[in-house]
C-alpha cells in the first residue's frame, strides 16, 4: 500500500552548533544581501543530520532574492555524490525580513526532500521548512 503525502514522516534537520553559527555569520557578512549555501549529510532516523555547510555567493547580488550560481550547485551535488552524501538543505538569509519563507521562496521552491532554512539577520531568528510541492511546511531542528 502507498502511503500518501499525509501519512510521510517528516524529517528533523539536526545541525551542530558549528553549523548553526556558521549559517549566521554568512548572512551577517553577506548582510545587506541575502546570503546562501547548500548543507550536505546524511538522512537517517528521520533526520536530516548536516555534515557540511557550503557557502554560495548570491549572483543576483540582491537583498530581496537569492540565486546559488548553476555551476556551483551542481558541483556541490556532484562532491556530495563523491562522498556518499546528499543535498540536505539549502539556506539563505533575510536582511530585514522575519525567519519566513516568502512569496517568492516559494515560487522558486522545486526541491521536495530538502530543507529550507532561513535566518533572519533583523530578528536574529533561525526556522527551517519543507517544501511539499504546494506549500511550505515548519521542519523542527535540532541543535547539538
Amino acid at each position: 500500500m502507498q502511503k500518501s503525502n499525509k501519512d510521510e514522516i517528516k524529517l528533523t534537520l539536526k545541525l551542530n552548533r558549528s553549523h548553526y553559527e556558521e549559517i549566521i555569520t554568512h548572512s551577517k557578512e553577506a548582510h545587506p544581501i541575502e546570503a546562501c549555501g547548500l548543507l550536505l549529510g546524511l538522512k537517517r532516523s528521520g533526520k536530516k543530520i548536516v555534515s557540511e555547510v557550503r557557502r554560495a555567493p548570491n549572483v543576483l547580488n540582491s537583498s530581496s532574492r537569492y540565486e546559488i550560481d548553476p555551476e556551483i550547485e551542481l558541483q556541490v551535488f556532484m562532491e556530495a555524490e563523491r562522498k556518499s552524501l546528499e543535498v540536505v538543505g539549502i539556506y539563505h538569509s533575510h536582511p530585514y525580513w522575519a525567519a519566513a519563507p516568502s512569496g517568492i521562496d516559494a515560487n522558486l521552491a522545486f526541491f521536495q526532500d530538502v530543507s529550507y532554512v532561513i535566518y533572519s539577520v533583523s530578528e536574529g531568528s533561525f526556522a527551517s521548512y519543507t517544501w511539499n510541492g504546494a506549500t511550505f511546511e515548519r521542519e523542527e531542528i535540532e541543535i547539538q
